[in-house]
């Protein structure tokens, strides 16, 4: 006289993706693809890092042009005028201050933070992703080139967290064990269902988040007992039970 099959238990299970897409975050490289590629061998305040040094570059750069176009117009004045001449003593002084600025321009973009923030045997620099850049490098649709940079600095800090253990991917499935022997002549028979599972979840998404993808793996794992045979109402009361446990 055979057994009829049994749901032994139900389980949630949790564990460790090992082997995670990232690329959504961005990707570490020696090489920078972009200009919002954050060069991790300066801190995100240092002068060398064109972000922090553009804005004053550019002020000089335009005082700079003032001197030249000063130079240029009166360059007929300034040709062959002798060392005690007004005129040369003015040529002399344009050409200082041009001297000056370009010092000054200098210095506006020299590190200031040491330049050692990532061991040599890191990989220097992190590039963005697509999220908020196009192809052509450019800020997506409806963003600052602030706001990129913001959001890449983001994304980069989130990876470091997960480099650093403080969260991780994961992925989510229900199982079943359930017995269909022993049958006449035969002996116990134990197998695994389970649920397709879902992969790439950040382990510190909300909770609310998190129970919801454990309820759509339950219902995934009700189907496959259904399609197996099993009736509604044993699904029902073996579900009642349900073992959250870590993989």
């Amino acid at each position: 006289m055979k057994t009829r099959k049994r749901i032994l238990s139900v389980k949630i299970k949790r564990m460790i993706d090992t082997d995670p897409d990232t690329s959504h975050l961005g990707e570490y490289s020696n090489h920078a693809t972009s200009e919002f590629s954050i060069d991790r061998m300066h801190s995100e305040d240092c002068l060398s890092l064109e972000a922090n040094h553009r804005e004053t570059v550019d002020k000089l750069e335009r005082i700079k042009k003032h001197i030249n176009d000063l130079y240029n117009a009166n360059l007929g004045t300034f040709n062959g005028a002798l060392g005690d001449s007004p005129a040369h003593r003015e040529a002399e002084f344009l050409d200082e201050a041009e001297r000056i600025i370009l010092e000054l321009q200098e210095d506006a973009a020299q590190c200031d933070c040491g330049g050692h923030n990532c061991s040599s045997r890191e990989l220097r620099y992190f590039n963005p992703s697509f999220n908020y850049i196009t192809k052509q490098d450019k800020p997506a649709d409806g963003l600052t080139p602030d706001e990129v940079r913001k959001y890449v600095r983001q994304d980069y800090e989130r990876m470091e967290r997960l480099n650093a253990g403080d969260w991780c991917y994961t992925g989510i499935r229900a199982e079943a064990e359930i017995q269909t022997g022993p049958f006449l002549g035969t002996i116990d028979t134990i197998q695994t269902i389970t649920s397709g599972g879902l992969w790439g979840i950040e382990s510190d998404s909300d909770r609310s988040y998190l129970e919801s993808v454990q309820q759509e793996e339950l219902a995934n794992l009700k189907s496959e007992l259904l399609a197996l045979g099993f009736s509604r109402r044993a699904i029902s009361q073996a579900f009642k039970s349900v073992e959250e446990v870590q993989g």
